[in-house]
């Protein structure tokens, strides 16, 4: 990549200005590098401001020894000193036209790199509990999490993306009642419906489901013959209207990990055996608590309730040790939404107790904030027990999985949004998705226009490049560093943000520039540049799970 080939290049020139005797000796180096978005320069690094107090220099005359013992490099056309102490940087036009062969070389794996190494991380999202449909919520920690799987996998990582099916459990057990109560009514009979039982319009309905497919094969009384069958029959509705929702949303899950599965297997009783051997656990009121680590000693760390059922937290203790023990994932990424941010320090707490991530190292945690869904006018609240919230199969519905992914997407996971349903359904410019998508079917409609010229591999004219054919293949080698960049930082949305400033770049230089002119040679560069805008395009909409129209 571009920025660790100058920061290499910066750290020679401090080297060889410290053998010269021209600046103090001090440890190894890694210079940042920035990648500057203005006429300013290509690059620049403020390494020299940070190293004044370690070489006791001032930033400028550290600045200027390392430009003046920087080797000479093939891409950098000029080093300078600018203002403090900031080094910028610009590449050789010639050079970065030379790098356009490489682009279609590598064709749908442009960008990629192998910085994480083959590493096995498992990123889990959405995990939304099997009681109702996917709110739009989570939504949008299913989009962010496949991103971020497709991106870390771009970048060498080996991603297993799973979904964690709470299918047991106190919450199951009011679904059942629930959908039973309206099971019993559909077949003229009576039972209760439970004190915080479930409201929704969704709930009649996959009653009716039953009752028709099922007849009165579950009727009894006040509670269905065999209640955890009846149990596992309406999650199981539940978990295929969740599939076909992320299927159409585009979302792959490689792993869908049951809680049943791991009560069953005994994994919940094997984990508190181990708590309470390491004296972490304690026990009053007749109910089982965890006891460990500062900012954990609340009402939340019951672990087994007074009638003798795991919560939620035993499970979760169980599922991570799962995760990180068993499995023995080297890194473990959960996305959660933020009504679940009392729960981090806990699960990270009972992890620490357990032996498994000590350090806290192999657990990350990272929260999606609410998505506000403007309707006529109004925000209206969302919960799934109430039975009022926006579904993420209307939100498909009303204005379809690329929009619906692009949004969520826009904006960085810890801030709230609220999704702008008639901009999303806009098909101009003002719609950003519309706008980078139809970048990229213009490229595609130059390339049938011009089917017939081949693009070069190589061309020996270097006179064609213009100001803004630079500008627009300079963005293009950005591609590889925002993907890091993306990967590294758990931020999606700068592949988005990347993506809409490539299209305003490209429609400019498309509004400015003909393509396919009387000029071959120019027709050929200008080709051979058009293609690799389209294949980056294709390559960041890939990622970002949207399809990259021919035609629009």
């Amino acid at each position: 990549m571009i920025r660790s080939d100058l920061s290499a290049l910066l750290a020679e020139g401090l080297s060889a200005a410290q053998a010269a005797g021209d600046i103090a000796k001090s440890p190894s180096v890694t210079f940042a590098v920035e990648r500057r978005e203005d006429d300013l320069a290509d690059y620049s690094s403020s390494e020299p401001m940070r190293l004044a107090r370690v070489l006791g220099a001032a930033p400028k005359d550290i600045a200027d020894v390392i430009v003046k013992h920087m080797p000479h490099s093939p891409s950098v056309r000029t080093a300078e000193v600018a203002g403090p102490g900031f080094i910028n940087l610009w590449l050789k036009d010639e050079w970065v036209f030379n790098q356009l062969p490489e682009i279609h070389q590598a064709g749908p794996t442009f960008g990629h790199t192998d910085i994480g190494d083959g590493l096995r991380v498992q990123v889990e999202f959405v995990s939304a509990n099997p009681t109702g449909p996917l709110t739009a919520g989570a939504g949008r920690g299913g989009v962010v999490g496949d991103a971020l799987t497709r991106i870390l996998r771009a970048i060498g990582y080996e991603v297993t993306g799973e979904y964690y099916v709470n299918d047991a459990g106190y919450q199951v057990e009011l679904l059942g009642l629930s959908v039973y109560h309206h099971y019993a009514a559909a077949l003229g009979h009576e039972a209760p419906f439970p004190t915080d039982g479930y409201l929704g319009d969704y709930i009649s309905r996959w009653a009716a489901q039953i009752a028709d497919e099922d007849n009165d094969r579950w009727l009894n009384d006040e509670k269905p013959t065999k209640p955890s069958a009846f149990e596992a029959r309406a999650v199981g509705i539940a978990l295929n209207e969740i599939k076909r929702d992320l299927e159409d949303l585009n979302i792959e899950i490689n792993s869908w990990f049951s809680e049943k599965s791991m009560r069953d297997r005994g994994d919940i009783e094997s984990v508190l055996d181990s708590l309470e051997k390491g004296g972490h656990v304690t026990r009053r009121d007749g109910a089982v608590w965890f006891v460990g680590g500062d900012g954990v000693n609340d009402r939340e760390n019951v672990l087994v309730r007074s009638r003798g059922d795991p919560t939620y937290f035993a499970a979760d203790i169980a599922y991570h040790q799962d995760k990180l023990e068993r499995r023995n994932f080297d890194h473990v990424i959960d996305i959660w939404g933020a009504d679940h941010h009392g729960h981090v320090p806990r699960v990270k707490a009972a992890m620490a107790a357990l032996g498994v991530d000590r350090e806290a190292s192999k657990l990350e945690i990272l929260l999606t904030q609410m998505v506000g869904i403007r309707i006529d006018g109004e925000l209206g609240r969302q919960g799934k027990r109430s039975g009022k919230f926006v579904t993420l199969r209307q939100l498909l519905d009303e204005v379809g999985p690329a929009a619906t992914r692009y949004f969520f997407l826009s904006k960085a996971m810890d801030s709230q949004m609220v999704f702008d349903l008639e901009l999303a359904k806009r098909e101009d410019p003002e719609n950003p998705i519309y706008y980078i998508q139809m970048a990229h079917a213009r490229c595609a409609g130059i390339e049938r226009t011009a089917k017939n010229i081949p693009a070069p591999e190589k061309s020996s004219n270097k006179n064609w490049l213009t100001k803004d054919d630079g500008e627009l293949l300079r963005l293009l080698l950005a591609f590889p560093e925002i993907l890091v960049d993306a990967g590294m930082h758990r931020e999606p949305h700068r592949l988005t943000h990347y993506l809409l400033s490539l299209a305003r770049t490209f429609h400019s230089y498309y509004n400015k520039h003909r393509v396919v002119t009387e000029d071959e040679s120019l027709t050929l560069q200008r080709l051979s540049l058009i293609g690799a805008v389209r294949q980056t395009f294709a390559n960041g909409l890939e990622l970002l799970g949207i399809d990259a129209p021919e035609r629009m």
